[in-house]
């Protein structure tokens, strides 16, 4: 008779583990649930396995469970926690498609075979198979989507792997459907400022070194034609751009490769669009996605009687913004003396206002507290709408500064060329001086 390890949630919300032995993945899940245990990973253990694997205190799990999460984009190799290769369109595209599947009450194993037929993505659709395959076999879906690093960030698999252990994946695909939705129209404003910042970077240097190159155009000039004229100017303008423009545009252009380069480094990145760079529509909207995030599944897993500590530490894995994920998952509520509440890991993670965490506090003390975590997620909630809201007109007046900025530059640039040699080129062209 095959053997399965498992993983299941018990009724004080506790994860336990373990080996069972029954004839297929059906009789394994009705002998799991007979002992009151909800099924969270369900496998066939390989043939050399014989000792079973013993439970886990909830505060080594929820240690072991933070370790491999901080660990997850660590190295290069190793999955992203935000980055993705595919568009935020497609993906909630993608996202929509299964949860209204999921709604019409089809099994994973027949939803994700499904789509696997229905999304145009060619990693999306390998991706579809293998995951319709392996939860045919029981296994779930979170743990099939860590195959697909290159898909499925870090924190879209925290999202899947809480909403498996509460027992609410629709829900979770609404909020990550609505996500997705608001990250497409964010990303297309940045990559239009990204673009004017470019034309800026490109054309600054062509525009400034004019009045100089109109100069020394006019002091070669020996002809006595119109297109002479045109010749000596464009000649004058070359000599100027080779001299000036050219190694001021490779200088720009390089400080623009650096500044990718160290925003290749995400937990950098993260921390910067965190604080806006002085844009702070952005990062007030970053903010609030991630924290509605980390209060929504926080409210459902505490619904779902899940312990404390296991709850706080799959929220977190849930959270968008890296910077912010880590902060939260450095606390170690399992940990600290006699804090198993929700309350402490909001206090001690320094990311809430006082009033919410005395708020959770108090949900704590009365047993209201999924209440008031969905309470303060839908607070997140319309702050993230409005942020949405007011960014076209953030990122059109900052690309309007960045015109403008560069366009003053460039006309500083062209007068203090022109002028400052206009009499000396003079009188060079008049042979008077010398």
């Amino acid at each position: 008779m095959p053997i399965f390890r498992y993983q299941a949630v018990d009724s004080g919300g506790r994860i336990v583990s373990g080996e069972l032995n029954a004839a297929d993945v059906r009789q394994a899940q009705q002998l799991l649930g007979r002992q009151g245990l909800r099924v969270v990973r369900l496998a066939t253990a390989p043939a050399e396995a014989s000792a079973p694997l013993t439970t886990n205190a909830p505060a080594q799990n929820a240690h072991a469970t933070r370790g491999g999460l901080l660990q997850h984009s660590a190295h290069g190799t190793d999955r992203s926690w935000e980055r993705s290769r595919v568009p935020p369109h497609q993906m909630a595209m993608w996202l929509m498609q299964l949860r209204s599947m999921l709604k019409a009450g089809m099994t994973p194993a027949n939803a994700f075979q499904s789509l696997s037929q229905r999304t145009p993505h060619k990693g999306l659709q390998r991706a579809s198979r293998a995951i319709a395959h392996d939860a045919a076999q029981g296994i779930a879906i979170s743990d099939s989507m860590t195959k697909f690093p290159d898909l499925f960030p870090a924190f879209v698999v925290g999202a899947f792997r809480a909403a498996e252990q509460g027992g609410y994946l629709p829900e979770m695909l609404d909020r990550l459907v609505e996500y997705y939705e608001q990250h497409r129209v964010v990303r297309r404003w940045s990559l239009l400022s990204q673009g004017c910042l470019w034309h800026a970077v490109l054309l600054l240097p062509l525009i400034a070194p004019l009045g100089i190159g109109l100069l020394w155009g006019l002091r070669d000039f020996v002809g006595n034609t119109t297109s002479e004229a045109f010749q000596a100017i464009l000649s004058g303008f070359g000599k100027a751009f080779l001299r000036f423009g050219l190694p001021t545009m490779l200088f720009m252009i390089a400080l623009m490769l650096l500044g990718y380069l160290i925003a290749g480094s995400e937990r950098l990145a993260a921390r910067l669009r965190l604080n806006g760079l002085g844009f702070f529509v952005y990062a007030d909207w970053i903010r609030a996605q991630s924290l509605e995030q980390y209060l929504f599944h926080l409210a459902r897993l505490t619904q779902a009687g899940v312990y404390p500590a296991t709850a706080h530490t799959l929220a977190a894995s849930a959270v968008p913004n890296r910077a912010i994920a880590e902060a939260l998952l450095t606390v170690e509520l399992a940990r600290a003396e006699g804090a198993a509440h929700i309350d402490t890991a909001m206090e001690r993670s320094q990311i809430f206002p006082v009033e919410e965490v005395m708020m959770a506090r108090t949900g704590v003390q009365t047993g209201d507290l999924p209440t008031i975590l969905q309470t303060l997620a839908n607070w997140y909630r319309e702050r993230a709408a409005t942020n949405l809201h007011q960014l076209p007109r953030a990122f059109l007046r900052l690309m309007f500064l960045v015109s403008l900025l560069a366009t003053g530059i460039a006309l500083i640039a062209f007068a203090w060329g022109y002028y400052s040699n206009l009499f000396r080129i003079v009188d060079e062209f008049m042979g008077v001086g010398d």
